[in-house]
């Protein structure tokens, strides 16, 4: 049985959908509740416009809106126990409902959440006489992210028995985590001879399907949380010979200015 949380669902997609969802949910109700009040009949609901049945249902449906929203203007009011107990009904439902979307709303709102970007290519670089697996993350809010810390995953496709299997190794970094996240963080593998990429080529990565996934995770100051965020690059995504072009200055006040548009700059070099 599958485990279905609309209200993960409702917190996680996108605004415009989640607006839409609002919007749907909410004509919906009304024009329920206007139907209701149609069939127990049109002329308990006082001051109604009668002269079509377009305004009659229009006079329903507005009255709806107002009761279900607990505006309640008067120029429209039920008479007769029918549409009372109608207008109790929605009147309790559009409570219940108002209620858990200012629950959904604040809920978007308060959930932490971080914009980190990654570079584009992660890279195969010189490093310290051999080479390195690289790729760089830059914090694109003002807020302060505290105490980083990243774990890398390689993940490759065993094909050597009669069903394919995903095997995982965990990479070793240069530097798991940092402290502090002012500038750009290159998070650098060196590929030694422990290392799960030592004298592999792109041929051999595309061989096992390999991909590198990645958690990366930091303390958040302005929500006082934990902020999670998750990557991956392909085979195809990783570039041989090459190292990242720094992606920050200093001005003439001795300032360091940050230029996030750089984060995917780089010049190739030769490998050794």
């Amino acid at each position: 049985m599958k485990d279905h949380s609309y209200y993960q669902y409702m917190i996680t997609i996108p605004w415009i959908q989640f607006h839409i969802i609002v919007l749907l949910a909410y004509l919906l109700l009304n024009m329920v509740f206007a139907g209701l009040y149609l069939l127990a009949g049109i002329e308990h609901l006082q001051g109604a416009d009668l002269s079509t049945p377009v305004q009659e249902f229009l006079s329903a449906f507005f009255f709806s809106v107002h009761t279900f929203t607990t505006v309640g203007y008067g120029t429209i009011a039920p008479k007769g126990l029918g549409v009372n107990i109608i207008a109790a009904v929605e009147a309790i439902t559009g409570l219940m409902s108002l209620a858990l979307a200012t629950g959904l709303l604040f809920g978007r709102f308060s959930k932490p959440s971080a914009n980190i970007s990654f570079s584009s290519n992660a890279i195969i670089a010189p490093y310290q006489g051999g080479t390195s697996f690289q790729f760089r993350i830059v914090n694109r809010r003002k807020v302060n992210l505290l105490e980083m810390e990243a774990k890398v995953l390689l993940m490759v496709v065993d094909k050597s028995g009669a069903t394919p299997i995903r095997k995982y190794t965990q990479l070793a970094l240069e530097r798991p985590s940092v402290y502090f996240f002012p500038l750009p963080w290159t998070i650098v593998h060196p590929i030694d001879k422990t290392s799960p990429l030592y004298e592999k080529s792109l041929e051999d990565l595309a061989k096992v399907h390999a991909e590198i996934l990645i958690l990366v995770k930091g303390f958040d100051e302005s929500f006082g949380q934990t902020v999670h965020v998750r990557y991956s690059y392909t085979f195809d995504e990783i570039i041989w010979g090459a190292k990242f072009i720094p992606a920050f200055s200093i001005d003439a006040n001795g300032a360091v200015v940050l230029h996030l548009d750089d984060i995917n700059k780089m010049e190739r070099v030769t490998l050794s």
